[in-house]
């Protein structure tokens, strides 16, 4: 049985390799969530655009039916198909909006369990190369 005073020198170069190791490791994985972050930034974006873009030209619709001088029941007439173009293309945007955060999720998911992962991996390792102990159990 190796003891204390016999165990692996903590100075040593190998010692040290494995934090760069761990730093390359935890470098690779910060650039995957930024990357997991900037698309779904992006794509929430972009169905925000058209959520503006659409209010736009449903405000712009709402004011043409006004000054077109239509009589009252037309008029209501028309109100009314734009509240249900409104809602049904609102409720569609609401719908794609929840689809891009849903396929981020099992992104997020994914990047979350390969760290995970590859951080008890190391760990294992440095533990049962540089612990004298652990090293006595398994031989």
């Amino acid at each position: 049985m190796e003891s204390i005073f016999t165990a692996p020198n903590f100075m040593s170069p190998e010692f040290f390799g494995r934090f760069d190791d761990f730093r390359k490791l935890s470098t690779d994985s910060v650039k995957r969530l930024e990357g997991l972050n900037l698309k779904l930034t992006e794509n929430l974006m972009k169905k925000q655009a058209e959520l503006i873009s659409f209010a736009m030209d449903t405000g712009n619709r709402t004011v043409a039916l006004y000054s077109e001088g239509k009589a009252l029941p037309e008029i209501f007439s028309e109100q009314a198909k734009l509240a249900s173009d409104c809602g049904t293309r609102m409720f569609s945007l609401m719908q794609e909006a929840s689809g891009v955060i849903a396929d981020c999720q099992v992104e997020y998911r994914s990047w979350l369990e390969d760290g995970y992962k590859s951080f008890a991996e190391q760990m294992q390792s440095v533990t049962s190369e540089f612990n004298p102990l652990a090293k006595a159990k398994t031989a």
